[in-house]
């Protein structure tokens, strides 16, 4: 995604309420708007009080509980919250690669008024690169401050469509990103687990949202998306899984990377002359990612300028990993040693490309042909191969649309596809 450009991507509330039980009975959402207006109007049942609002600790983190089961909700106002909705913090449960429970956090975003039959249609949306920092989290967003302020405002730009159109919108910030732990930064199954348990916390914090949902997601989260789509029913039987849309996905990064360091081998400085200023910065997103499954020592294909710097993605984000005192101060020549040694790094990669999943769910692919960070050749090949495998995916380009642009100058086709999906 970072081979051929470096475009982006990707306090005074109300009291948080702490459920600790396995699940609860009636809207979390409720719970917590009341405790907004009055935290003790009526004095709650002593054993009521211990199993289901406690004040929010580590220990409630990692409380038992099922994966996508409620830890903490809280109603917000403002940023990160989508326009015209019913906005709330949300942490809930999930399951890490290791089998362990971990927090997550994220949000949740409920149209005003009264929900249709089944309730509301639900959109558990992926978000794209912020970084792997946890200050990156898109929940952290509560202003122009946040350091991917931009991009997440112009996401919730088209997710205040999607309310407005009658869905509800839940978005995860992804295992480790927020909270305690690493972020497996385009680790699929980790992603997909994430999305899904998301939506099965939506349905606790408001359960007027119905048991549909399709995941929508952005390039990192355009691959999370598509890794969704093919796994994520079997994660999360309890929800009715109609399909998935992947913007701009993120795939055959290990390919991108294998190229660059043949292109720093043999001195290309047609393929070198290719990489955009401040590609370089997705680097250490890979290799922070990649650590989280496999061990990877850097050295074997850093040198010492880009190793000096890696420590930087765990506390910066995406466009501050750019800026020249970062990553986007080094040349293309002056990340990969000569011979560099990524077979560990690659391997990660390939095992975590969407391309050759296989799944039953309809999938859409849109793509702006004007897009610099997810190459359009990259995403072409990717719905090549899913067709000629016989996969049910359909595949929509956009003239002139960027990275970001794609965003809205899809929404038309991608509405209609996903009412479809519901039987609008």
């Amino acid at each position: 995604m970072w081979l051929y450009g470096a475009s982006s991507g990707m306090d005074g509330e109300p009291e948080e309420v702490t459920v600790r039980s396995k699940r609860t009975f009636g809207p979390i959402a409720g719970i917590a708007l009341a405790l907004a207006v009055s935290v003790a109007a009526v004095p709650a049942r002593a054993d009521e009080s211990a199993s289901r609002l406690e004040t929010d600790s580590p220990a409630a983190e990692l409380a038992p509980g099922e994966h996508g089961s409620v830890i903490s909700v809280r109603p917000i106002t403002g940023d990160p919250g989508v326009p015209g909705a019913r906005n709330y913090l949300v942490r809930y449960r999930s399951v890490d690669l290791s089998g362990r429970t971990v927090a997550v956090s994220g949000t949740v975003a409920v149209p005003l008024g009264t929900a249709p039959a089944g309730g509301w249609p639900l959109i558990s949306w992926a978000h794209g690169t912020t970084g792997v920092a946890d200050v990156c989290a898109p929940s952290r967003d509560t202003g122009p401050d946040y350091p991917a302020h931009d991009y997440t405002e112009q996401v919730r730009a088209v997710q205040a469509r999607w309310i407005a159109a009658g869905y509800a919108v839940a978005q995860s910030d992804y295992q480790g990103l927020g909270t305690g732990g690493p972020h497996g930064y385009l680790i699929g199954e980790a992603e997909q687990r994430a999305v899904a348990d998301m939506a099965l916390a939506a349905r606790e914090v408001d359960d007027a949202i119905g048991t549909r949902w399709v995941v929508m997601g952005h390039s990192q989260g355009g691959q999370a998306a598509v890794f969704a789509d093919a796994r994520a029913q079997r994660w999360a039987p309890r929800l009715q899984l109609l399909g998935a849309v992947a913007m701009a996905p993120a795939s055959h990064l290990g390919l991108a990377i294998r190229a660059l360091t043949l292109a720093t081998d043999v001195g290309s400085a047609r393929v070198a002359g290719s990489v955009a200023p401040g590609s370089a910065a997705f680097v250490p997103l890979f290799v922070r990612g990649a650590q989280t499954v496999t061990p990877i020592d850097p050295a074997k294909f850093l040198t010492p300028e880009a190793l000096s710097l890696l420590s930087q993605a765990d506390d910066r984000c995406i466009g501050q990993l750019r800026e020249p005192d970062s990553w986007g101060g080094l040349r293309p020549g002056e990340v990969f040693t000569t011979p560099a040694d990524t077979a560990d790094l690659t391997r990660v990669l390939d095992d975590n490309d969407p391309s050759p999943l296989t799944f039953t769910r309809p999938l859409l692919v849109v793509q702006g042909r004007a897009d610099t960070t997810v190459f359009p050749l990259t995403t072409d090949a990717m719905v090549a191969q899913q067709q000629l495998t016989g996969q049910p995916v359909a595949y929509r380009t956009y003239p002139g649309a960027d990275h970001r642009g794609v965003l809205a100058a899809s929404y038309d086709d991608v509405s209609s596809w996903v009412d479809r999906l519901f039987g609008r």
